[in-house]
């Protein structure tokens, strides 16, 4: 285990380790102090923040205003085309209604003459005794 001894290349920096802490050690008043700065601290950003809030309410209450007005004039530019649309939705619901009616009359029309629907449907004859035959061959009678 022989370690080189070369001195690193030119274009390596060299580290610097002359830092030393040279502030002295913390003692129990000390985070007394520490507190109360602290306290300072957060109080004048408290100030701060309040007075930018009163600062800055003139200019919000103008930016809330503006968009008010931005928003009023594109409801009142957008009623008559909100109108127009119902319009012609209205019509073209009414057309398509008119036209369903009338295919479904040439369907019907077009149409051989159909059973009635709505009378309940009768099995064959032959389906209904073999049916019950079969009921009969397994159930057994109760003895």
């Amino acid at each position: 285990m022989t370690e080189s001894t070369t001195p690193p290349p030119p274009e390596e920096p060299m580290a610097d380790e002359t830092f030393t802490w040279t502030a002295p050690p913390a003692s129990h008043s000390g985070a007394g102090s520490a507190s109360a700065a602290a306290t300072t601290l957060l109080e004048s950003v408290r100030d701060a923040v309040d007075e930018l809030a009163e600062r800055a309410a003139p200019s919000v209450r103008e930016f809330s205003a503006r968009a008010a007005e931005l928003a009023a004039i594109a409801a009142d530019k957008a009623a008559p085309l909100a109108k127009r649309a119902g319009e012609v939705t209205a019509d073209a619901s009414g057309k398509l209604a008119t036209m369903s009616r009338s295919w479904a009359a040439d369907l019907r029309a077009s149409a051989p003459a159909a059973p009635d629907v709505t009378a309940p449907v009768q099995p064959p004859p032959e389906a209904t005794a073999e049916a019950e035959g079969s009921l009969s061959e397994t159930e057994a009678p109760p003895t």
